[in-house]
């Protein structure tokens, strides 16, 4: 016999899980010594929400549901914004809360609340572990948040059942699915029809998104367009998907400068939105070309599609490139013609130390294979566009939900997941006051994560959406403590700077470094204002 938190610790190890990260209570003691019975290291964090983003972020990295635990009622509440992360994000996920134990749950009020409702709206499944279907549910917990698309499922563990027996007979287990959905292959008329559409076209683009990011499709959307001489968009989610220093490359939709691929958009007649989850896009889709989907899931009704080209995206789009016409369809001068828009568009002069200037020099002192996560602000629209992604699966943002708060946490779970790689989490100093004290996570846990913290003192895109309504600047500005001085508090070495020439001096320093380590730039926010 084992108990309930055993088996969910044993099944999670079995399925390649090694880590779950949370803030405890009472409640999940059990849950907790279980998992570490059965050999899943249970990290602590200083905020729920962040033990959500770092299962988000270890879920993305790995492909296998990443693990968060709270407690019940506030514990549980906190996690929220996290799990909708994973949410809109499409990362899986295991959220485990505790709920008051049965006998009471009718009719207790302290930290009463019902939870499977709170949880519904944001999660794939939800269900109540008790020691008759502890069994079944982890199963299927593991199998959901995998399936395409992938995302957050929740697991209400009351805690009257935590320390509950179970046989330990073996539960039939299906192998948890691989990334980019059903092994399935597309019928060959189904690729003929979708490229006799693709070669009617005079001036295709590609649009990569998420899905292909996920599948690993960088090879095949490589080879597509090179086969169609076509310009590549890529999706925040996505970049280095497409590498970013291929001459079809043309930039990051919805970052800054996207005015200038939306012209693009606007001036061809085929679109081929290859893995594009809508989720991606925040803007409006008013273009008359039409798009030909290439995805796991049929296409949501975001845009108008005209073909529905539905399977596992390896085969699919290596099929896909195979059954076009080669040729050019766009001459590559054209391609670098807006490049140049685009950069002439984002490259703005200022005095200081511009935000596009400290991105640029924080990419030149890494490894072109640096993880990065990215926060929510002004700062994500010009790194989302500044930093040139070369190698896939390593830049992570918050895109669907855009939560503040995200990427110093997200970071550290990356640098769980590849401790032999240099992991950077870039935040505007709003985003990153809402995490900072997960530097002490840091510290305890060792992880070596470069905090680049660009201060400003403002919410600078809310500042900016004031200034285009002609509305006086109200309630986007703060004060900041000493960055820096807050990190050394914290066992973390720091350095602040203002000028281009300490910003190199501080990231050649942060690249050679092996443990934590923070550069506050104070930036002139002037920079996120386009010509």
């Amino acid at each position: 016999m084992t108990t309930v938190a055993r088996w969910i610790g044993r099944r999670l190890r079995e399925a390649g899980i090694r880590h779950a990260f949370g803030l405890p209570g009472g409640e999940v003691v059990e849950l907790i010594e279980g998992l570490r019975q059965e050999g899943v290291e249970f990290i602590v964090t200083r905020h729920e929400a962040a033990a959500a983003f770092m299962a988000n972020a270890y879920g993305q990295a790995t492909g296998r549901p990443g693990v968060c635990i709270a407690t019940l009622g506030p514990g549980a509440t906190n996690l929220v914004t996290g799990v909708a992360h994973a949410y809109l994000d499409r990362a899986p996920v295991i959220a485990i809360t505790a709920q008051l134990p049965d006998a009471k749950y009718t009719i207790a009020t302290h930290q009463a609340l019902d939870l499977m409702a709170l949880y519904r709206p944001i999660t794939k499944w939800q269900a109540r572990i008790d020691p008759g279907n502890v069994k079944a549910v982890v199963e299927r917990a593991l199998r959901v948040a995998t399936q395409e698309r992938p995302g957050p499922v929740y697991l209400m563990l009351p805690s009257s059942h935590a320390a509950a027996e179970v046989d330990d007979r073996p539960y039939p287990a299906p192998e948890v699915p691989a990334r980019g959905g059903s092994a399935a292959t597309v019928a060959p008329e189904a690729i003929r029809a979708a490229a006799e559409r693709i070669e009617r076209a005079h001036r295709p683009v590609l649009l990569v998104g998420l899905s292909a990011a996920r599948a690993g499709a960088s090879g095949q959307v490589v080879a597509l367009a090179e086969r169609l001489g076509a310009p590549v968009i890529v999706g925040p989610k996505a970049k280095g998907t497409f590498p970013e220093d291929h001459p079809l490359f043309t930039g990051t939709i919805e970052m800054l400068g996207t005015d200038v691929l939306f012209d693009l958009i606007a001036s061809s007649d085929r679109v081929i939105a290859a893995g594009f989850d809508p989720v991606e896009l925040d803007r409006d889709w008013t273009f008359d070309a039409p798009v030909l989907n290439v995805d796991t899931v049929p296409a949501d009704p975001y845009y108008p599609v005209d073909f529905d080209l539905t399977g596992p995206l390896v085969p699919t789009l290596a099929a896909l490139a195979e059954a076009v016409r080669p040729g050019a369809r766009w001459a590559l001068e054209e391609v670098a013609e807006v490049r140049r828009r685009l950069r002439a568009r984002i490259d703005v002069e200022v005095p200081g130390l511009s935000p596009q200037q400290a991105i640029r020099a924080l990419q030149a002192a890494f490894p072109r294979d640096t993880l990065i996560a990215v926060d929510v602000g002004a700062h994500k629209m010009a790194t989302g566009q500044v930093w040139q992604s070369t190698v896939p699966g390593t830049f992570y943002m918050s895109n669907g939900l855009s939560s503040m708060g995200y990427a110093f946490p997200a970071a550290l779970a990356l640098k769980l997941v590849h401790p032999e790689r240099k992991v950077v989490a870039v935040a505007g100093d709003g985003a990153f006051a809402m995490s900072m004290a997960e530097l002490e996570t840091a510290v305890r846990v060792g992880l070596g994560v470069t905090a680049v913290v660009l201060v400003d003192g403002a919410l600078s895109l809310i500042e900016m959406a004031q200034e285009r309504r002609g509305y006086p600047s109200t309630g986007t500005r703060f004060g900041n403590p000493d960055f820096a001085a807050v990190a050394r508090a914290f066992g973390v070495e720091a350095r602040t700077v203002r000028t281009p020439e300490e910003a190199e001096v501080a990231f050649a320093e942060a690249a050679r470094a092996d443990g934590p380590f923070l550069v506050a730039v104070h930036v002139n926010p002037a920079g996120y204002r386009l010509k």
